[in-house]
């Protein structure tokens, strides 16, 4: 069973995301901000997809994407930033920082779906 990791300090928008991936029966995995993530992915380590808000409180979507890219482990693990966050300077730190793709909210469910299983399949 595919792990995806999704990471937002919104309860709401993490259980939103948890229905979207329902259908394809992904296992969804939550954290609420980068240091819930962080852990949460040390203890899975088979997770094979992180989405993650920009701003959340403690550790932001960017000092998250940072700290698993340092781990040589994660350094192709397909991240998505899925954020309020329109501007083109969000979009060009959360891709130096990087992520491997760049959605803003609200981004309807059957795109979110779409490029997650084409990341996923990239990623086979």
């Amino acid at each position: 069973m595919v792990k995806i990791l999704i990471v937002d300090d919104s309860a709401t928008v993490r259980k939103l995301l948890v229905h979207t991936f329902k259908p394809k029966r992904y296992q969804c995995i939550e954290a609420c901000d980068g240091f819930d993530a962080l852990e949460k992915l040390a203890l899975n380590p088979d997770i094979r997809l992180v989405i993650s808000d920009l701003n959340m409180p403690n550790m932001d979507g960017i000092e998250l994407i940072g700290n698993i890219r340092q781990n040589p482990q994660y350094r192709d693990l397909p991240i998505i930033m899925l954020t309020t966050e329109a501007s083109i300077d969000n979009r060009k730190i959360a891709f130096d920082a990087g992520a491997n793709l760049y959605l803003v909210k609200p981004s309807p469910a059957h795109i979110i779906l779409y490029k997650v299983q084409s990341l996923l399949e990239a990623d086979t």
